[in-house]
């Protein structure tokens, strides 16, 4: 009798996942380094549209590499042998799969926010990190109540968050529906069983 092979570890997607962010957030820092120098030493004109433009794509490859993370870790959850033995006979635990999934994602977007908040307090066009947060928030999830905003010089970067925002709630969206969908699939395979 032969002993099935075992499973391969899926490191090199973790591994290649790391090498990303490392090289995102070096573009993305000296970009940032070199946009707040700019404005610390002259007026509002400073920065350029292809500067503001570049920054954008660092950070929409940012929170892209944290939302691919996470879709990464939501489907080989939903796939994973153990995870679906447990969960599938019960509707209540193929529920609590959902919401823990719901839960993360939700994280997640939070962690974009952060991490366009941080850029705006790093740049130092907000006095405190709240208050970078606030705005952050409310333009990312397209609210924009217009109580508070960048300096005019600054103004693309909101349109970057505005469109990383959307593009991220639409990601986030479909990844949820994939859970509900898997959790219904567990759901009709347990009672077709005899």
């Amino acid at each position: 009798m032969t002993r099935p092979l075992p499973r391969p570890r899926r490191r090199s997607t973790t591994v290649a996942l790391r090498v990303a962010l490392a090289a995102v957030v070096a573009l993305v820092v000296p970009l940032a380094q070199q946009a707040s120098a700019a404005t610390t030493t002259s007026s509002c004109t400073s920065p350029s549209a292809a500067l503001q433009l570049l920054i954008t794509a660092g950070m929409l490859m940012l929170t892209s590499l944290l939302q691919l993370g996470v879709t990464t870790l939501v489907a080989e959850l939903n796939h994973h042998p153990q995870l679906l033995a447990w969960c599938a006979p019960r509707a209540y635990l193929r529920s609590l799969g959902v919401l823990v999934g719901a839960a993360v994602i939700a994280l997640a977007l939070l962690g974009d926010i952060l991490l366009w908040a941080l850029l705006f307090r790093g740049l130092e066009l907000f006095s405190t990190l709240e208050l970078s947060f606030y705005f952050s928030g409310i333009t990312f999830t397209s609210v924009g109540y217009g109580d508070v905003m960048l300096p005019t010089c600054w103004r693309l970067l909101s349109v970057g968050l505005a469109v990383n925002g959307l593009l991220m709630a639409g990601w986030s969206t479909a990844l949820l529906i994939f859970m509900v969908q898997r959790s219904m699939e567990l759901r009709f395979q347990n009672h077709s069983k005899p």
